[in-house]
């Protein structure tokens, strides 16, 4: 359906979203990390979640929590959607995300005792999982790592 100027009654189809995207003057990779989120949006709920989870935690103002609390930095933000952009959506059924009073974002496992803090250059984690535990902090910040040791911890 193309758009007739009235929203309510536009709906455009894949196609017409990635012949839209295809004109904008970005680089061919941007293009297509765009096309993939779409996709993945429509097909992998866990995927779609933490995206819109990031979302509304990227919302978030000054003393968010009524004490004080610092909204998500903005290269904390960028490093979380660098992670999603290369994620799959199994990456994401065992995770929660969560804001963290000091601009940094925290993910806990719905699976085992574990909990990952993300901030703007670096990261950190601990997990204890059958009586063993492993952790590490201020580990530099490089989305594939990152997306590494969430599906160690995962697995383990």
């Amino acid at each position: 359906m193309a758009y007739t100027g009235n929203i309510q009654s536009y709906s455009p189809s894949y196609y017409d979203v990635m012949a839209y995207l295809h004109s904008i003057p970005i680089t061919t990779e941007v293009k297509e990390n765009v096309g993939r989120r779409l996709v993945n949006e429509v097909t992998e709920p866990a995927l779609a979640k933490a995206y819109a989870t990031l979302d509304e935690l990227g919302k978030l103002k000054d003393d968010w929590d009524g004490e004080g609390a610092l909204p998500i930095s903005q290269n904390v933000m960028q490093n979380m959607k660098n992670v999603l952009l290369i994620s799959e959506n199994s990456d994401w059924e065992g995770w929660m995300i969560s804001p963290d009073v000091n601009a940094t974002l925290g993910l806990q496992s719905k699976k085992s005792r574990a909990c990952v803090s993300l901030g703007a250059k670096e990261f950190s984690y601990y997990v204890r999982k059958n009586g063993v535990r492993m952790a590490a902090s201020h580990v530099d910040f490089d989305p594939q790592v990152f997306l590494n040791v969430l599906r160690v911890i995962e697995r383990r």
